[in-house]
């Protein structure tokens, strides 16, 4: 498309690209009921009830997410519901995976940390419990019976009501390694979300630094801590106090820049 564009020619093509991040994903906030959670455009597209049966839209989906060189997706919301890791739901999602590994796309799923406690019946999701590690290694050698390319899983814990190691006065590179090792033997990732809240305005924007940063070297290989743009809520456009805050972001610069510059214009333009 960026040759079309720039009206290249390219009558003997033999492009190739390797992208810098290796992880190049989606995250849905897809619930079983259908409902999106944030969605403003409708139902999910995934329609659960009829898979393992696919259609026509679920190929359209995975050639679009290969079309942008994108790589994985997960398919459910990260405020999980266990059933998605359910028995009776692997072999629906089998179906899916199926249309999306044909365009090189890995199937990833929301994984609740309370899982052991709502669909295995024990008593406790503490990340040091023998049982409970046996339980998700079970549970990761089931899940890559039926998906054997899964990706792995997202988390979100001790967040918004969500369970987490931090109810059992463990920390969250605990959780994140406990999980690790049931799904590292398939090549597997946890990717482990670092956003915590905290509605103090005075501690909000600190919160998940002051929670991740003493814990830096602690997370296995196989884990991704996964943050966002900014500490708070809804600050996917706006770029760092400082420079040297994070990697200089030129495109989020200049439109910051850009929309300050039209700004003034305005109000200039308007007082004149």
């Amino acid at each position: 498309m960026r040759l079309l564009q720039t009206e290249r020619r390219f009558t003997h093509l033999d492009l190739h690209e390797r992208p810098v991040n290796t992880l190049r994903l989606v995250n849905h906030w897809d619930n079983l009921d259908r409902s999106v959670e944030r969605g403003y455009a409708g139902e999910s597209i995934f329609e659960w009830d009829k898979l393992p049966e696919t259609g026509p839209r679920d190929l359209d989906y995975a050639r679009i997410l290969a079309s942008v060189g994108l790589n994985g997706t997960v398919v459910n919301n990260v405020n999980a519901d266990p059933a998605f890791l359910s028995t009776e739901m692997l072999p629906k999602l089998a179906g899916l995976a199926a249309v999306l590994r044909s365009w090189g796309v890995s199937l990833y799923l929301s994984a609740n940390f309370a899982a052991p406690i709502v669909l295995g019946g024990l008593a406790t999701a503490d990340p040091f419990d023998d049982g409970v590690k046996a339980w998700w290694r079970d549970k990761a050698r089931e899940i890559y019976d039926v998906i054997p390319d899964l990706g792995g899983f997202l988390v979100k814990a001790d967040s918004e009501g969500q369970p987490g190691p931090i109810t059992y006065g463990r920390t969250h590179a605990d959780g994140a390694n406990q999980l690790t090792e049931a799904v590292r033997p398939y090549g597997g990732i946890v990717m482990w979300r670092a956003f915590i809240h905290d509605f103090d305005p005075v501690t909000w924007a600190s919160k998940s630094y002051l929670t991740f940063q003493p814990l830096d070297g602690q997370f296995a290989a196989n884990v991704v801590v996964q943050i966002k743009n900014g500490p708070i809520d809804f600050q996917v456009r706006e770029p760092p106090e400082r420079p040297g805050d994070q990697p200089p972001s030129g495109m989020r610069w200049s439109q910051i820049a850009d929309r300050q510059a039209i700004t003034m214009a305005r109000t200039r333009a308007s007082s004149g």
